[in-house]
């Protein structure tokens, strides 16, 4: 008999979700990341594992995912499209229920020119859309050639929306289609505009998926790295990146909080969403100070 998984209960029950992202180490030095597992395995209800997020190197979103299960931790297994063909994913998808691992993510992958390989060749064999597909028939005991498995896989599957997304019919398009594919919950990408977010909702069909909006926790290095370049996800709004421009470091973070412990507060008593995914990359050390403010 498999453990129960606290992330699908926790939305299958109405209970308002927190969930966390967490980047693998960039080697083999576990010891960060373990602490960083341990610091949020009993705050939240799972911790989301990234897939060589902005198109940079990092450990295997699959053996950290496992790892962090070590510890005791419910995860959400990021797996990239960039990086993979059909063959590969319908592997680490097998592989990934044989570790205990049934919550997964697919998603497109960023660009490879915003990363640290930049001559590394895209794969693309498959959408993020397609392998929800090819993950349900998994489920029905058939491989991605047609043949039997021997055993089927369960899996509890997202999918990542953009409520911000310009022009946005285009994006509300694709998350019907991941919804149809039979998406269990989408994750957004940060969200800094709560109206948005609650057109984005009225726009979709979420009797079956759950929306779990997606929070960034802005602290001083964020500033500077959006300064400098092009960072994954939704870019910090220019009015928000001036407020923390002229502060020192400390009032930065304790602003980062505020705005953090504001957004879930808000969304949580305007039932925007049904929990939230709350992303450090730079400062993961925020993340536990935000659910206790936030009182979650």
């Amino acid at each position: 008999m498999r453990p129960m998984n606290k992330f699908q209960d926790a939305l299958k029950s109405g209970k308002f979700a927190v969930t966390a992202g967490l980047t693998p180490p960039k080697g083999v030095n576990l010891a960060p990341f373990r602490q960083q597992v341990d610091a949020l395995k009993d705050r939240v209800d799972a911790i989301t594992i990234s897939d060589n997020r902005g198109a940079h190197l990092a450990m295997s979103s699959l053996a950290a995912s496992a790892l962090a299960r070590q510890q005791g931790s419910e995860v959400i297994c990021t797996l990239n499209c960039r990086d993979r063909n059909r063959l590969a994913l319908a592997a680490d998808l097998l592989g990934a229920y044989a570790l205990g691992i049934e919550n997964i993510l697919p998603v497109s992958g960023d660009y490879l020119s915003f990363g640290d390989s930049p001559h590394a060749m895209p794969v693309f064999d498959l959408d993020s859309v397609q392998v929800l597909e090819m993950a349900r028939s998994l489920e029905n005991g058939t491989a991605p050639g047609g043949q039997d498995l021997n055993g089927a896989p369960v899996f509890f599957l997202g999918g990542v929306a953009n409520p911000e997304a310009k022009p946005l019919p285009p994006q509300v398009m694709k998350c019907l289609k991941k919804i149809r594919a039979r998406a269990d919950f989408l994750i957004t990408l940060d969200v800094y505009d709560l109206q948005k977010l609650e057109a984005f909702a009225a726009q979709i069909d979420l009797v079956e998926a759950r929306l779990i909006a997606g929070v960034r926790l802005i602290g001083p290095g964020d500033v500077a790295r959006q300064a400098s370049g092009n960072p994954p996800g939704n870019l910090i709004p220019p009015e928000i990146m001036s407020e923390f421009q002229s502060l020192e470091e400390s009032r930065a973070f304790d602003l980062g909080k505020r705005r953090a412990v504001e957004m879930i507060r808000c969304i949580k008593t305007r039932n925007l969403a049904h929990g939230v995914y709350l992303r450090a990359d730079l400062h993961p050390e925020m993340i536990p100070e935000v659910i206790a403010a936030a009182e979650m």
